[in-house]
């Protein structure tokens, strides 16, 4: 058995907190907004909440070893009764684009900065987590070659692979099956076992739009999604629930994937669902048409978050609103980038799947931001650092247990059932991590949940 997958343990000695984090040579990690950047030393660095810290700095906020900290308090209270105690050390991997394309880079530096939250949640119980910090530049060959590298060290684990292509190169160079968790590619289907992501398909939250769709009382529904094989299995999902239900899909169109103009697959859609019933009317061109007089009908769009930025806009422009035509979606739609980032009214009025835990009155999601505002000294002012807390907190969570070969360890990740995260409540069904899902109604980029 590899050495590579066992735990080490050590007798604690003395208070402090069980957190260090560890930053490779050859490695760069952006500083984050308003923090420290981090000029790597030439040889690596071990940083610990209870070591005094020389050098350029860490992620986050460092702390000087005489001043003590809430957490600092927190953790030696809870390590006082356990001083004896062992502690186990647990080496993970963060390779993320941090000097990619612009976009990448930032979205990295806040994903980074939740694994780091993470990781210092984890420290209230007798666990050392380390994470060796790694940048990849947005370049599959590297992306190759850093993860063989990882495989010959003491990593037991990865995070990041934010792009369908990053899983699946990391996925396929793995030579003994370290697993890998990403927080947004959706390509973990086709990246091997033991590769995993908080996005892909969804049918179980497809089949929910469906019986809210039949329960709402539509009368048809026209289905328009993306040939990429996750949102053709949501749209397969939702076209099987709604047969079983009764319910009738008068229309089924699917774009390219890459696509930035629907116009024909929208027109065809509309005229499906309304042409005939306003030809019915038989109006004159002067007579005003009451939508109150047309029957409930819906375009559901099963599609991932970056297609919503160029598909919300034209339904508006294509006046499917004006015709009363409701729009329905899975969480491509709700997903935090698409409320940061399209306008406001290209969304609003839309039902779609969210995931049970995003809303502010969760407890998990409330205690995540105040650890992180707490840690950082500044305002949480995005969605995506949740989305690396969570994927963090899940590669723990299935590593803690102690699990040593691959197989054990795909075992231990894949029986993880209702793990509340920041972002959402996960399970392992099928080797696929699903999050518990809510129906919800968008308002100005609030969520509100239905019924």
């Amino acid at each position: 058995m590899s050495e590579r997958f066992r735990l080490e343990k050590i007798l604690i000695t003395s208070i402090g907190l069980a957190l260090t984090i560890v930053i490779s040579s050859g490695c760069h990690l952006a500083g984050t907004a308003g923090g420290l950047s981090v000029n790597l030393p030439a040889e690596d660095q071990t940083i610990s909440g209870r070591d005094e810290v020389g050098g350029s700095g860490r992620l986050g906020e460092m702390r000087k070893q005489d001043i003590p900290t809430e957490d600092s308090i927190v953790a030696e209270e809870a390590l006082q009764d356990t001083s004896q105690g062992e502690l186990i050390i647990l080496e993970l991997a963060m390779l993320l684009p941090f000097g990619g394309p612009p976009g990448l880079a930032e979205f990295s530096q806040l994903i980074a900065e939740g694994v780091e939250v993470a990781a210092l949640e984890m420290s209230e119980s007798l666990l050392d987590v380390r994470i060796t910090s790694m940048d990849d530049q947005g370049d599959p060959a590297l992306t190759r070659v850093l993860v063989r590298e990882l495989e010959d060290s003491n990593i037991r684990g990865v995070v990041g692979f934010l792009e369908d292509t990053s899983l699946e190169i990391a996925g396929s160079a793995r030579q003994i099956g370290v697993p890998l968790v990403s927080p947004t590619a959706r390509s973990a289907s086709r990246a091997g076992e033991g590769v995993y992501s908080l996005e892909g398909p969804d049918p179980v939250a497809a089949a929910e739009m469906a019986r809210y769709a039949f329960e709402y009382g539509y009368t048809r529904i026209a289905v328009l999604h993306s040939q990429s094989s996750e949102s053709v299995q949501e749209a397969d999902a939702f076209v099987e629930m709604s047969q079983s239900l009764g319910l009738p899909i008068i229309g089924r169109y699917a774009y390219q994937v890459g696509a930035t103009f629907f116009g024909e697959e929208i027109i065809e859609a509309q005229n499906t669902l309304r042409a005939a019933e306003i030809a019915a009317l038989n109006l004159e061109e002067d007579d005003t048409l009451h939508v109150e007089m047309l029957e409930p009908v819906a375009l559901f769009l099963p599609i991932p978050p970056e297609d919503v930025e160029f598909i919300a806009p034209q339904i508006v422009h294509y006046g499917l609103d004006t015709l009363a035509i409701d729009i329905l979606g899975t969480s491509g739609w709700t997903d935090p980038r698409v409320l940061e980032t399209v306008d406001l009214r290209h969304t609003t009025g839309v039902v779609a799947t969210s995931f049970v835990g995003r809303t502010e009155d969760k407890n998990t999601s409330i205690q995540f931001r105040e650890a992180y505002e707490s840690h950082f000294q500044r305002s949480l002012m995005s969605g995506v650092p949740a989305l690396g807390y969570d994927t963090a907190l899940l590669l723990i969570e299935g590593l803690k247990g102690g699990a040593e070969s691959p197989e054990e360890i795909r075992i231990a990740i894949e029986g993880l059932h209702e793990i509340e995260g920041a972002a959402g409540i996960y399970s392992l069904v099928d080797g696929r991590v699903l999050r518990r899902t809510e129906v919800v109604y968008i308002d100005e980029g609030i969520l509100l949940p239905v019924g």
